[in-house]
């Protein structure tokens, strides 16, 4: 409730939280059925970016399963050369690069409402230029989201560069993870090693 408050509430937020707290899979769900019980399909466009292309096919899909969707239903995916959407696609996973594509085509994201910008700590060209333009859109269109999110991020830089935005921070939690070794599996399943056995029908080098 905080997080989709503080999105209802702010033009921009920052979102910072431990690797597993569910940033990427479960902040746009929370937003998508909050925009689904307010304003209805019809005015829900989000876009989310990954910087690998993998990770844009991934999360959708993974996203798509939680829901007891296919992909391509109201989650989708863009990458270059690829994409698995529909016309009730809601929200869309998409590489920086297609970000960038969307912003040339229509330069003020006009069918969008919602921009996740995933993995933010991870410079890049492509992610620094799409955030100028961001910036530049967002003074365009005061009904444009943009929420950054990432894992390790220096949030005041961030923040101050978009005047200011607030910063949440997600708490997360380390799984217990025990080593085990090839010698501790022997042990624990009780599992003897036999030599293998020779194969009579190879001819010995002698003959």
């Amino acid at each position: 409730d905080t997080i989709v408050q503080c999105i209802r509430d702010h033009q921009v937020t920052v979102i910072g939280g431990e690797t597993g707290c569910g940033k990427t899979t479960q902040v746009p769900q929370f937003v998508l059925e909050d925009l689904t019980t307010s304003v209805g399909t019809a005015r829900c466009k989000m876009l989310c970016t990954q910087p690998r292309r993998l990770a844009a096919i991934g999360v959708a899909t993974r996203v798509a399963s939680e829901r007891g969707q296919k992909v391509g239903d109201s989650i989708g995916y863009s990458i270059r050369l690829e994409s698995k959407q529909s016309d009730d696609t809601q929200l869309l996973f998409c590489t920086t690069g297609v970000l960038l594509r969307m912003l040339q085509g229509d330069p003020e994201l006009s069918s969008i409402t919602h921009v996740f910008v995933d993995e933010v700590h991870e410079r890049s060209v492509d992610s620094d230029i799409a955030l100028a333009i961001l910036r530049d859109v967002l003074s365009k269109r005061s009904d444009l989201k943009l929420i950054l999110m990432s894992a390790t991020l220096d949030a005041s830089l961030f923040s101050d560069y978009f005047g200011g935005a607030p910063v949440l921070e997600i708490p997360g939690f380390t799984h217990p993870v025990t080593d085990m070794f090839l010698d501790d599996i022997i042990e624990v399943t009780g599992l003897r090693l036999r030599a293998p056995k020779k194969d009579k029908s190879r001819v010995s080098d002698d003959n």
